[in-house]
């Protein structure tokens, strides 16, 4: 399905987009009306969107077993569409006051019709929520090993139990900066800045302004709050383009190198050219929703699967009344404490040899070799073949990670050096030495 997925990619990004014109949306009605609706939307102090899926699943299982053929695609691969069409994500923010102190952030999420898993920043504290138990059901795992979970864990890190109980937990930003200070570690990434905010709006709107050039707005005669935008293909794949290199430039080194890695060729090869179909729903001159139909893509296909964002501007965002503190003294500490560990207990299922030095090192070899062997499973292939790019997804910070040879890379952390050797298939285990390669 690779074939149509660069132009859904291009046709989700010029739904976004719509939201940043102002200037180019300024003809006769109904882009009048979509003018409006895009400055107010800009101008909201409180906005959330929620992601869905849209139309007809039974149309994309339709689609994936033409392409895969009836053996590519299998009964446990139409049942993790269901899930995905049964499931939604929400983010939403609110600025409150001037200053991002009492700034207000929520994000939750539906699992597969399973509601209660949710996030919730106000005045600097994280509350969280997740339905640990209904979840490890739905799952297959058995209750009694998520009681003896929360039983064991809880006594280590107080307010775990409660959380795993589908209780609120709550953690305060400043307990979090304390014990990163006190641990050494380095200071959380300098969040975005004003001047950085107004860059990434900008490169929005010119963006929106070129994709919208010559653009048809039309109001569906039997829904008027419905309209239709029809573009390009072509325009909205250069679009969306010139968009992510942007925000690549804008980015961190290590934000744009998890961009690169997602995007990844998709927008090497531009589309066939042909209209482009966007659906937005503006009520009272207020964004509602936007949907788009990624089986347009598909030449010949008339069904309808899509990518649909609904949009809120009055979402409140309040506290959870009885939440408990989680102590996070304990979690930082057992992450100090890691790498002695975990080494010593010969961690996560690799062949080990030497003395137990190395330190960090070791781990962070025993996690690459596995993420090696993990992808290969994943992906097919030999785990060798999939060792740069676990190395380079595993390093941050002072951890350096290096290929040295086919299936043998080097890890550094701090002043300890480790050595890790992919196994020749997926059958295998990595094998780490607390040395040099």
């Amino acid at each position: 399905m690779k074939r149509f997925v660069t132009g859904a990619v291009a046709g989700v990004a010029a739904a976004a987009l719509m939201v940043g014109c102002a200037d180019q949306i300024q003809q006769l009605e109904p882009k009048l009306e979509l003018k409006k609706a895009a400055e107010d939307l800009g101008a909201a102090d409180k906005l959330g969107f929620t992601i869905k899926a849209g139309g007809n699943v039974d149309d994309l299982i339709a689609l994936a077993k033409k392409e895969s053929g009836e053996e590519g695609f299998t009964d446990e691969d139409a049942d993790i569409l269901r899930k995905i069409y049964n499931s939604s994500f929400t983010v939403a923010w609110d600025k409150a006051a001037e200053g991002v102190n009492d700034d207000k952030a929520l994000i939750n999420a539906t699992i597969d019709g399973l509601t209660g898993a949710e996030i919730r920043v106000v005045d600097q504290i994280a509350y969280i929520k997740v339905p640990v138990k209904e979840i490890a059901a739905k799952f297959g795992a058995p209750a009694a090993e998520i009681d003896e979970l929360s039983a064991e864990i809880g006594g280590e890190i107080p307010g775990v139990d409660k959380l795993i109980d589908g209780g609120w937990v709550s953690i305060a930003a400043s307990d979090v900066e304390k014990f990163t200070k006190e641990l050494g570690g380095a200071a959380a990434t300098t969040p975005t800045t004003q001047e950085e905010s107004e860059k990434l709006a900008a490169e929005f709107k010119t963006s929106a302004e070129n994709l919208l050039t010559g653009a048809d707005v039309v109001r569906d005669a039997n829904d008027e709050t419905h309209l239709t935008v029809t573009s390009s293909t072509v325009k909205a794949h250069a679009e969306a383009k010139r968009l992510v290199e942007a925000i690549e430039k804008l980015a961190t080194k290590d934000q744009g190198e998890i961009l690169k890695g997602a995007v990844g060729d998709s927008f090497d090869t531009p589309p066939a050219d042909k209209p482009i179909v966007i659906d937005l729903w503006i009520d009272n001159g207020k964004f509602k929703a936007f949907e788009v139909n990624f089986l347009q893509f598909v030449e010949g296909n008339t069904g309808r699967a899509s990518v649909r964002v609904e949009i809120s501007t009055s979402t409140e965002i309040t506290a959870p009344e009885g939440a408990t503190k989680l102590d996070v003294a304990p979690i930082f500490e057992a992450i100090s404490q890691a790498g002695a560990g975990l080494v010593g207990a010969g961690g996560l299922g690799s062949e080990g040899t030497g003395t137990g030095t190395g330190g960090d090192a070791k781990v962070w070899a025993e996690l690459v070799g596995q993420q090696a062997v993990l992808s290969a499973l994943a992906e097919g292939g030999k785990p060798a073949k999939y060792l740069k790019e676990a190395a380079e997804e595993t390093a941050f910070g002072d951890i350096k990670i290096k290929v040295v040879r086919n299936g043998v890379a080097q890890v550094n952390s701090g002043g300890s050096v480790a050595c890790v050797t992919v196994p020749a298939s997926t059958s295998g285990k990595p094998k780490v030495v607390a040395a040099a390669c």
